[in-house]
């Protein structure tokens, strides 16, 4: 007994009919006729009843018919099993970067090391740069900054918040002001300013010092959290970021007029991977962050 032989049989019995069967089975209809020919010689019963209109099933050809479905079926599934066998699981995740490299590094590494078998690609994108993405999709979620305002490049159906958090200064440790309970705008103008050009608030902050009459004493602009708090250890200037960044180097003191604040989370749409998103959000949100 072969596979095709069930095959060919399954097509004559479930049409009723040789000729049908055949068309079914994209054989000729003596070819499915010599198949259930030897078929029946070799189990050495009838399996059906033939007349001028259609065939039926004997009572021996209704016993093979249950075990034929099963037979092919579970082929059918083995072979399915087996073509998708070497498809990699994978996830293309957008990160702000104005996120601690740290943070994200920890969360990334623990991820792979639970989930070996995922290709987990990761592009780090400004605000800006990630609404790009997004609209072109070239990613399947990203790790954000919510926005209150709702988004123009595509429609995003689903959101989850991790943590909010607010705009502290960054001292030197032994900065004059290390002890400060607060620091207000007036003050940080008398000090070397490190700009960090890709701040999601930046032009928010722009406004609070122009409402105020402060011109800050800027000493460097980048475009680099990284840089910046190294900019801050090494002495340069004090510089504007957010809370949940941290050093030994440094201290962080909150800013006394009208606090800045931002919500992180994962945005996503509706696609195709939306079951490895949605593991990976889970994930996500037993890390802690702040």
């Amino acid at each position: 007994m072969e596979l095709q032989q069930l095959r060919l049989f399954l097509a004559a019995a479930e049409s009723e009919s040789f000729t049908r069967g055949a068309e079914r089975a994209f054989v000729s209809q003596p070819a499915l006729s010599a198949s259930i020919s030897k078929l029946e010689t070799e189990m050495g019963v009838k399996l059906f009843t033939r007349n001028k209109r259609n065939v039926v099933l004997t009572p021996a050809g209704r016993k093979l018919l249950r075990r034929a479905k099963l037979i092919v079926g579970e082929c059918a599934k083995a072979k399915n099993e087996l073509k998708h066998h070497d498809i990699q699981k994978s996830l293309r995740l957008g990160v702000i970067n104005t996120l601690s490299i740290s943070r994200v590094a920890e969360l990334i590494e623990q991820y792979r090391r639970d989930n070996p078998d995922l290709k987990l690609e990761i592009i780090d994108a400004s605000a800006a740069e990630m609404e790009r993405l997004e609209r072109e999709d070239r990613i399947d979620v990203a790790l954000t900054v919510l926005s209150k305002k709702p988004r123009l490049v595509r429609e995003f159906l689903h959101s989850q918040m991790l943590f909010s958090e607010p705009y502290v200064l960054a001292l030197p440790v032994n900065h004059h002001l290390r002890h400060s309970r607060c620091i207000s705008l007036e003050a940080l103008a008398k000090e070397p300013f490190i700009a960090r050009s890709h701040c999601e608030h930046r032009q928010v902050m722009i406004e609070l010092l122009k409402k105020q009459d402060i011109r800050l004493n800027v000493a460097y602009i980048t475009n680099q959290d990284d840089r910046a708090i190294s900019l801050v250890e090494s002495n340069v200037g004090v510089a504007l970021v957010p809370e949940h960044y941290s050093s030994i180097k440094m201290v962080k003191v909150p800013l006394e007029d009208q606090p800045i604040s931002r919500t992180v989370g994962f945005e996503w749409g509706e696609n195709e991977n939306l079951e490895e998103v949605q593991r990976f959000v889970s994930y996500a949100k037993t890390v802690p962050w702040v």
